[in-house]
């Protein structure tokens, strides 16, 4: 009998700055998190939500934005255009759109019925005799800078941001072209942890726990004999974000709800169909290190997104810190369109299995930001299976010494 090959993980990137020791009490302090809204969440390129969220000239999103205390607009205008715009009224800076989403050709308040266009110019003030030097063109709706990469729509909170979007998404940002066009939105929920936003995420950027806190939602759809400890076949780390690739099992065996959803639908997580990604044409930066037997990969986008990417759907995970101590994590999936009743009962799988192994992180979640704010033991250390994690905290540590 032949010996299982093992699976033996690539490293690719600068990992000179990385740390294995890490203090993680002084980040959790309340007066760290006030430097990291500073330096961190007003400076960085932050993903808000998908651009096919805006199907149509006038379809808008309201996003709330927790770390820097806003209400965002987020709007397609006439001319096709995704702006974000404060949510606030520039009359007495009440709150404009009270909805999460919808359709309009323009925004009127409820205060006192200003009325605002797609692209944020003062379209009508009532009784505007009455308003003495009233210039209607220097009060249109306070622009954040914003602009779509693939499906996604990120904003900037600095006035003059340091960087373009591509320059802060470096080599990802022509890797993935139109990878995630044609599917739809599946599941959407939201729950506030009391955990640190640091803890929250770095939950899902490794998979050193997978084999042990998820035993029994997911016992066996990663690993097998070639990778009994579950290491990642790839792991890349860049210059402020981070990726790794996981290897499916190949001797997976399917629960009977799992073989009956994915008998009558097309597969998705937690079974994994075979995906050839070695063609010129497919996307670069899914399977980056191309591996076989592709499960999924998962990419931080610093400082607060993940996106967990397989065949035919992927995963958006938001962690926005609240305050020092409580996180809001969201969540939205999205898989293929579905055009058969077993699609949808595929979709239906997903949401669940996603819900409970999420419930099951949840839970270290927030023992780990209660022990640790006992201050008895203040560093945490890492493995290179943990290596994204590593990176997160040097991406932090060099944002907030920046001037």
């Amino acid at each position: 009998m032949s010996a299982v090959a093992q699976t033996t993980t690539i490293f690719r990137g600068d990992t000179a700055r990385l740390k294995n020791v890490v203090n993680l009490l002084e980040r959790i302090q309340p007066e760290y998190f006030q430097q990291e809204v500073a330096k961190i969440f007003r400076r960085a390129w932050l993903p808000v939500t998908s651009a096919s969220e805006l199907p149509q000239p006038g379809s808008y999103v309201v996003v709330e934005v927790p770390p820097l205390r806003a209400s965002l607009l987020i709007v397609r205008g006439q001319d096709n255009v995704v702006r974000a715009f404060y949510n606030i009224c520039r009359h007495r800076a009440n709150k404009l759109v009270q909805d999460e989403k919808g359709c309009k050709l323009g925004f009127t308040c409820g205060f006192h019925a200003w009325t605002f266009a797609a692209d944020g110019r003062l379209s009508a003030v009532t009784d505007e005799s009455q308003f003495v030097g009233l210039d209607k063109s220097k009060h249109g709706l306070i622009p954040v800078a914003c602009e779509v990469w693939e499906d996604f729509v990120f904003v900037n909170f600095d006035k003059q941001p340091r960087q373009t979007l591509r320059e802060w998404l470096g080599d990802m940002h022509d890797g993935y072209r139109g990878y995630f066009d044609g599917r739809q939105q599946i599941a959407n929920w939201s729950i506030v942890v009391n955990a640190n936003w640091h803890i929250t995420i770095n939950a899902f950027t490794e998979g050193y726990h997978s084999l042990f806190l998820h035993k029994n939602t997911l016992p066996d759809y990663q690993g097998g004999k070639g990778n009994p400890m579950r290491h990642r076949p790839f792991l890349e780390v860049m210059s402020r974000h981070g990726r790794y690739s996981a290897k499916a099992n190949p001797d997976h065996k399917m629960t009977p709800v799992e073989a009956v959803a994915y008998t009558h639908g097309r597969k998705l997580y937690p079974a994994f169909p075979q995906v050839d990604t070695s063609g010129p044409d497919f996307p670069k930066s899914v399977n980056p290190g191309r591996v076989d037997n592709w499960a999924f990969d998962i990419i931080e986008f610093f400082p607060c997104f993940v996106l967990i990417e397989g065949a035919d759907w992927h995963q958006c995970m938001w962690f926005w810190p609240v305050d020092a101590d409580h996180t809001e994590i969201r969540v939205v999936d999205y898989a293929y369109k579905a055009e058969t009743v077993g699609d949808r009962l595929a979709h239906s799988y997903l949401r669940v299995r996603n819900r409970e192994v999420f419930r099951e992180d949840i839970s270290t979640m927030e023992a780990i930001h209660a022990m640790m704010k006992t201050g008895a033991m203040p560093e945490v250390i890492l493995s290179q299976q943990e290596m994204l994690i590593q990176k997160h905290y040097a991406t932090a540590e060099q944002m907030v010494r920046e001037p």
